[in-house]
């Protein structure tokens, strides 16, 4: 593909092993491109990859279901005007493809694409996504060294990890767990608490008692006759740190 095309100057993977072999970063270095891996656990960050790959696969479930020539499908793709630009095709090879549709000579002849015009236009197509998107999303705030977090396993429990410093890539922090392990997640599957430390984790009847004020104290009586002062309510304090006052229930 590099010898056929052209050498990219970014290439962006998930963590196979393929691509995260020695092998592979030793080509890397050789072939003279930057190598960026998406989060683990999170495919979203590959969105580019994983969107082509749904299209591909959706593609070749038809030419199945229909027993024709999946390539010819391929080629269809290939040579398909998509978002008001010109076709992948032409945008790659300057020229339409000739394929089994009827098509004039004319068409078939190179035409150069403007790279400003087809630049604009992508970009302003990626903005109306983004703003779609930013409809239902907020900025998750950033993570400093040091904090204690919890991250999502993939079973969907939260463990305890420290945060040790941001990734090579956006949104993404190398953290260490309790057991000294080394791993990278998404700012998403982080979740910011108020632990003491990894390897301390605050009980679920873990309580704050707030100090007595002995001028603002008021005297009840119970059924049984005793009296004494009224203590304050106890504010029990969650793993993420957020203080929880219990409810007042009136004793008749």
């Amino acid at each position: 593909m590099f010898a056929r095309f052209g050498i990219p100057q970014t290439v962006i993977s998930n963590n196979g092993p393929c691509y995260s072999s020695q092998e592979f970063r030793g080509f890397s270095h050789a072939w003279d491109f930057e190598h960026i891996t998406s989060s683990p656990l999170y495919p979203q960050s590959n969105s580019l990859a994983e969107k082509t790959v749904q299209t591909v696969k959706a593609l070749m479930d038809k030419a199945h279901a229909q027993r024709t020539d999946p390539y010819l499908s391929l080629l269809e793709y290939r040579n398909t005007p998509v978002d008001g630009l010109k076709s992948p095709a032409q945008l790659l090879m300057s020229r339409c493809l000739r394929s089994i549709l009827p098509i004039t000579e004319k068409q078939l002849q190179p035409e150069l694409v403007c790279r400003s015009t087809v630049h604009s236009r992508r970009q302003l197509c990626q903005q109306r996504q983004k703003q779609y998107y930013d409809r239902n999303a907020r900025t998750l705030p950033a993570l400093p060294e040091g904090a204690m977090v919890r991250f999502q396993l993939p079973t969907g429990t939260w463990e305890p990890a420290t945060v040790v410093e941001p990734a090579g890539t956006q949104r993404s922090y190398n953290i260490r767990t309790d057991g000294g392990h080394m791993l990278r997640r998404n700012r998403r599957h982080l979740l910011q608490t108020c632990e003491s430390g990894t390897s301390q984790v605050l009980p679920p009847n873990n309580h704050q008692v707030e100090p007595e004020d002995t001028e603002s104290q008021t005297v009840q009586q119970d059924p049984a006759g005793h009296t004494g002062p009224k203590q304050p309510p106890a504010y029990t304090t969650t793993r993420s740190g957020r203080t929880v006052k219990p409810r007042d229930i009136l004793d008749l």
